[in-house]
């Protein structure tokens, strides 16, 4: 515990009540016996009250002494445990990081490496993921709900990480006439065209890829016959493999396995950048800024490679 007036204070009146002696207090608290002297002189100015009387022997302390130790050790014990969590804190072995994810793409994908690998060096530091929509997930970092936010291009008014590069893809299921292009060669087979969707019902995916996959779509998007409009992947998935349509998602928020699903390259596939965002200000808090500079550091490693 660092010396503080006030604690040593409380702390002396309560000694004194069983040494009588400001000798004997000071020697209980290991400090000097004008430390002692010191501290509740400057208590009873701060209190505007005299809490010893002074004239006896051995010292006593007076009503609002009493008063004041009635309620000392809450106030040390709170004042301790206040000290204790800032020392933690100091030495990165407490602390939270909330941190935005605006889908499958960051939650399932990137984030769980990187959260491993932090809690490897700081076992101590919590980090908690909201997941949210593209636009929800913006808004809590505008807002100081999350420390920082895994984003698809946040805009110019952020500090950023790269962490990925995602791009579009098709899904449909195996065994349609669609499925059959996957297994030819790159040099034949360069991707689905917007044309190539159009003799089948389309799953259209609310995930955050919409516009961009509208965008790809172009003035075509009026020939697309969207049958359902789906917010999980693992929903879009199970639609496709029941034969209700295909599908064109982000790779990223993919599982590994797809069981029953092809997925098929798009023709001119859009490439959509990845990157942890906050505001250019100063963290929040210690661990937040700890998590900053090791997910920098990953990114510095991957491009190095």
């Amino acid at each position: 515990m660092t010396f503080d007036p006030a604690l040593t204070a409380l702390r002396a009146l309560e000694s004194l009540i069983n040494t009588g002696s400001v000798s004997l207090t000071a020697v209980d608290l290991g400090i000097t016996q004008s430390a002692v002297s010191r501290s509740i002189a400057g208590l009873e100015k701060m209190v505007g009250l005299t809490l010893v009387r002074r004239g006896v022997r051995p010292l006593e302390l007076t009503e609002e002494g009493h008063v004041v130790v009635a309620h000392a050790q809450d106030v040390i014990q709170t004042l301790s445990s206040l000290d204790d969590r800032l020392s933690a804190l100091r030495r990165n072995k407490a602390g939270s990081v909330q941190i935005g994810s605006f889908g499958a793409s960051a939650s399932t994908r990137i984030l769980p490496p990187l959260l491993m690998n932090f809690a490897k060096s700081y076992p101590a530091i919590s980090a908690h993921i909201t997941e949210a929509t593209d636009a929800e997930t913006l808004q809590s970092l505008q807002r100081d709900l999350v420390d920082m936010a895994v984003l698809a291009d946040p805009g110019e008014d952020y500090d950023i990480l790269p962490l990925a590069t995602d791009q579009l893809v098709a899904l449909v299921p195996d065994g349609s006439p669609l499925a059959n292009q996957a297994s030819l060669p790159s040099g034949i087979n360069s991707g689905l065209n917007p044309r190539d969707f159009f003799a089948t019902p389309f799953i259209m995916t609310l995930g955050g890829s919409e516009p961009t996959i509208t965008s790809w779509f172009g003035d075509t998007i009026g020939d697309l016959v969207i049958s359902q409009r789906v917010q999980q992947t693992h929903s879009i998935l199970a639609l496709v493999r029941a034969g209700l349509g295909n599908a064109i998602v982000a790779a990223l928020s993919l599982p590994e396995e797809t069981q029953g699903i092809t997925r098929i390259p798009l023709a001119q596939a859009p490439t959509t950048n990845i990157v942890l965002a906050r505001k250019p200000l100063e963290p929040r808090s210690k661990a937040a800024g700890l998590f900053w500079k090791f997910v920098e550091g990953e990114t510095n490693k991957y491009r190095a490679k």
